[in-house]
């Protein structure tokens, strides 16, 4: 199986398969449960409220909204 992982300044963020569909995560944290990886991603470079960052807005981030700019990962 295939993920998405990207790296920003406050640690990796993924995008994972999970129980039917897909999960934005950091570290152990869930940010949200998506139907597709491309919501996902879109999602979080928008913004989700992420209680274990410094910056509480992925927003702040630079996190990019489309799949192709985030690296491949296998799980």
């Amino acid at each position: 199986m295939e993920g998405f992982r990207f790296e920003s300044t406050q640690g990796a963020f993924y995008i994972l398969p999970g129980q039917g569909g897909w999960e934005a995560t950091y570290g152990n944290e869930t940010l949200g449960e998506f139907s597709c990886p491309e919501q996902a991603a879109d999602e979080v470079a928008r913004g989700l409220t992420c209680p274990h960052l410094t910056e509480v807005d992925t927003s702040t981030l630079e996190i990019p909204e489309k799949l192709s700019e985030w690296e491949i990962v296998h799980v």
